[in-house]
């Protein structure tokens, strides 16, 4: 049986994103950015995403619905975030899905962001010619979100049945690489600058803690390695010490105390949690470093380790949304909202 062709809208946080997918098979997948808008702030400014979102979703959807080289007569349902994330940001979105779904009389799916991360590592690109056989996974499987927002242990007992086993406590990892990023002056977004400078630098030369290893549960906690980067910090700049490799060499050790962190907690997770695969999702999950330490424990375990297609994938996009919907409709044949609620802080597979 054909699979519907599902228009998908995100407006999580800072990217006001649409797509189109078909199953597990992504047509189209357009992004706009806010970064250059929220560097000012130095993070994310909600009102100013909101209206950045607002003037922006019709243009998305419009490109994403021309890429994709079809009409409104081909999509046969809309996806949307409903969360979590940012209010104002989600209020957008989920108009607009409302609103295109009343015009077009298209059902409307609303749809967990964590769960569109989750499932990302099933997508699969369009094919120049004929078919693409589907990603069949073995489950149980153990899928690792690594984000700005999040980090996550989250069971796939099968698709649409989650459990979570381990979240952070404090900060998420992509956040605290962000936010020393700032300490260390490097603008915003700073994450992937510290990936950058990392590449060049001496993991080695600073030492970071170990978190909450006399802790037995899989939780995570990222607020004590930013507090000892700032203490670290401060006295290089006292010193005078900060120079350019200083830094490289600073940020290269940070990624390695924060990758370590969730390497030790996820070890000991699958030595007591059975899974026959682990996914990584996110947008930490661009990290060629972080996809490196992971893929080396999955070899290790004998798991098959699956990770996006493309970095497009891993930060917040529509084209997860869109997969995510098409699972949701095969469970669910009969879906569709009438009216949808901001959940900013929709737990996935809550304990």
């Amino acid at each position: 049986m054909a699979k519907p062709t599902i228009l998908a809208i995100d407006t999580s946080c800072d990217e006001t994103a649409a797509a189109v997918g078909r199953g597990q098979i992504i047509l189209s997948n357009v992004i706009a950015s806010q970064a250059q808008l929220h560097q000012q702030y130095g993070g994310v400014f909600p009102t100013a995403a909101k209206q950045a979102h607002r003037e922006k979703i019709q243009p998305i959807i419009k490109a994403a619905i021309r890429q994709a080289g079809l009409g409104w007569p081909s999509i046969k349902a809309i996806a949307v975030t409903q969360g979590p994330g940012l209010a104002p940001s989600l209020e957008i979105g989920l108009q607009t899905a409302l609103n295109l779904g009343q015009q077009h009389s298209k059902p409307v799916i609303p749809v967990n962001h964590i769960e569109g991360h989750i499932l990302s590592v099933l997508a699969q690109a369009k094919p120049k010619q004929g078919y693409r056989r589907a990603i069949k996974p073995k489950l149980p499987a153990l899928s690792v979100i690594v984000s700005g927002g999040h980090t996550e242990f989250v069971l796939v007992k099968k698709i649409g049945q989650y459990h979570r086993l381990g979240t952070t406590v404090d900060d998420a990892a992509g956040e605290c690489l962000d936010k020393v990023g700032r300490l260390l002056n490097l603008g915003y977004p700073a994450g992937p600058i510290v990936e950058s400078l990392a590449k060049k630098g001496n993991k080695k030369r600073f030492a970071f803690p170990l978190p909450m290893t006399n802790i037995k549960t899989f939780d995570l906690s990222f607020s004590g390695l930013k507090t000892h980067s700032k203490r670290l910090i401060k006295n290089l700049i006292v010193e005078e010490k900060l120079t350019k490799k200083t830094t490289a060499d600073f940020c290269a050790s940070l990624q390695e105390g924060v990758f370590n962190h969730i390497l030790y907690k996820l070890t000991k997770l699958l030595d007591e949690v059975p899974v026959k695969e682990l996914w990584l999702g996110g947008g930490v999950a661009a990290n060629l470093t972080l996809r490196a330490k992971l893929r080396s424990l999955a070899r290790t375990k004998k798991l098959t380790f699956r990770i996006p297609y493309s970095h497009k994938l891993t930060g917040d996009n529509a084209a997860m949304i869109a997969l995510t919907a098409g699972y949701i409709l095969e469970r669910q044949p009969k879906t569709s909202a009438k009216s949808l609620d901001r959940r900013p802080r929709w737990a996935i597979g809550g304990n």
